[in-house]
């Protein structure tokens, strides 16, 4: 299969995208695909989150050999000074499943991840969409990410299925350069206010970061007609969008969402339908954005874990694995009640589910 590039992202903050995209992942590596994670967040939670913040902080660490630390910028910097000494480092998740004969994880072999670093801030600095984007001099320092992606495949003698990059709730270069890089992203939302206008903000902004491409594109491969890398990438495609953190009730047996967020649900569904899908259908011309199969209800619902969220990112350990493990002691006095245990169960499920659907359609 052909690997596919997927950015999660949205504007907005606080909608899960870290949770969402380590778990994702853990799916997709567990179904035998090959995935690399991408932190290019400066926040660096996913780094946090897979490999702990004890081995972070080593990675952070920087001497005469490792003059870039061991994170993203070991390789990024070098490359955008025109240095010859790119490396690439990338490193295990912290957590291991205990395997046996009748149940064996497969995930914790089929999943890397290049750790971000705070120093991701500067680069966005650097970067100028103006001469570099639209005056095309530099359009090849917004695909270092597929630069550095072939580097690690051809170091490591491995063909990744999937790539997850990991996004700042922005709009800023470093958010441009990966959907640029991308074959996809997918859209957490959560339910609040807010999502459903930062949804719409997706089908303004979009088109213009497609529209300054393909004029830098045009200008450079006026002068460089056989490079296929510019001339395939800048092409991200909408894959479909996440409800994530929403509380349930139950009632009669059955759960539903609670009122309040099942019409904040109602108002995002509504902004992709009437604001975010038409735009991004209308005012990208230079390919399909939008998919056939994309639906306009979102692809994956995740409920609010409460404390069980926390309490994965401290241990290390994904939403999937958690229950097989015991909780912090601040938790159900060191076990998980039944409820949260049918809680973690469902939204496995849910993850299998995304993982499946974009297997079968990316």
């Amino acid at each position: 299969m052909t690997k596919k590039v997927i950015s999660i992202f949205n504007n907005k903050g606080g909608v899960g995208k870290t949770n969402i995209i380590w778990n994702l992942g853990i799916a997709l590596a567990d179904k035998a695909k090959k995935v690399l994670f991408i932190d290019f967040d400066p926040q660096c939670n996913l780094s946090i989150a897979v490999i702990g913040y004890e081995e972070f902080e080593k990675c952070l660490e920087n001497d005469e050999n490792f003059p870039f630390g061991k994170t993203i910028r070991s390789y990024i910097q070098p490359y955008i000074q025109s240095l010859e000494n790119t490396q690439v480092f990338s490193e295990k998740p912290k957590y291991k499943p205990k395997n046996n004969n009748k149940n064996k994880s497969l995930f914790w072999d089929n999943i890397d991840i290049i750790p971000g670093d705070f120093w991701l801030n500067r680069f966005a600095d650097y970067l100028n969409v103006g001469s570099d984007v639209n005056g095309g001099n530099g359009i090849h320092r917004f695909l270092v990410l597929e630069s550095l992606i072939k580097k690690i495949e051809k170091e490591r003698n491995v063909n990744y299925d999937y790539v997850l990059i990991d996004l700042a709730p922005s709009f800023n270069t470093l958010v441009r350069l990966a959907l640029y890089c991308s074959d996809y992203f997918l859209v957490p939302c959560t339910a609040d206010l807010f999502s459903a206008y930062c949804v719409g903000l997706i089908g303004e902004v979009l088109p213009s970061f497609i529209d300054d491409w393909i004029q830098g594109k045009s200008k450079y491969l006026k002068l460089n007609p056989y490079d296929k890398l510019v001339s395939n990438k800048g092409k991200p495609k909408f894959g479909g969008w996440i409800f994530n953190g929403f509380d349930t009730k139950v009632k009669k047996g059955a759960i539903n969402k609670i009122a309040a967020d099942k019409a904040q649900f109602n108002k995002v569904i509504a902004s992709v339908e009437n604001n975010l899908l038409p735009k991004l259908k209308s005012d990208i011309e230079d390919y399909e954005c939008v998919p056939n199969f994309v639906p306009r209800e979102p692809v994956a619902e995740i409920e609010d874990l409460n404390t069980i969220a926390s309490d994965s990112i401290v241990q290390n350990i994904p939403i999937q694995y958690l229950s097989k493990e015991k909780p912090t002691r601040e938790i159900q006095n060191g076990s998980w009640s039944q409820g949260q245990k049918r809680l973690m169960s469902s939204m496995s499920e849910q993850y299998n589910s995304l993982a499946e659907y974009i297997i079968n359609n990316f």
